[in-house]
C-alpha cells in the first residue's frame, strides 16, 4: 500500500499581523514589483512588499496575501477583506525568505507564513 508522504514544517517561518482570518496552502508567488504579477496563477499566495491599485486585477486569482508593510487600512488589507482572502501585514523580510514556487501555508489566525516540505 502506497502512502503519500506527510508534510512537515520547515524552520522557515515569518510572523506578521493578521488582517483577515483564514488559512491558505499553496504555491508562493514572490513579487518584488507589479511587473512580476504576470507570473501569478490561480490559487497562488502573494508575498510582496506592498500593493496598490495596480495589483487589483490579480486579487481574484489569489488564495492569500502577505505584505511586508502596510496597516489595517492599507490597500492590500482592505482588498483582502473585500475578497475574503487570508492576509498578513508586517511580514518582515518575507520576500527574501520565501521564493516563488515554495509550497507555503499562510495562517492568518496565528499570523504566520511557513514553508512546507515533504519527507
Amino acid at each position: 500500500m502506497n502512502v503519500a508522504p506527510k508534510a512537515k514544517l520547515n524552520c522557515e517561518e515569518v510572523k506578521g499581523s493578521p488582517v483577515y482570518i483564514g488559512k491558505a496552502e499553496g504555491r508562493a508567488i514572490v513579487a518584488h514589483s507589479i511587473e512580476e504579477a504576470c507570473y501569478i496563477k490561480p490559487g497562488d499566495i502573494l508575498i510582496t512588499f506592498g500593493t496598490d491599485v495596480g495589483w487589483s486585477p490579480y486579487f481574484p486569482m489569489l488564495s492569500g496575501i502577505a505584505t511586508e508593510v502596510g496597516g489595517l487600512i492599507s490597500h492590500g488589507a482592505v482588498i483582502a477583506r473585500e475578497y475574503g482572502l487570508p492576509c498578513i501585514i508586517g511580514a518582515t523580510n518575507a520576500t527574501q525568505i520565501f521564493k516563488t514556487g515554495d509550497r507555503i501555508v499562510l495562517d492568518s489566525e496565528k499570523g504566520i507564513i511557513y514553508k512546507v516540505v515533504s519527507d
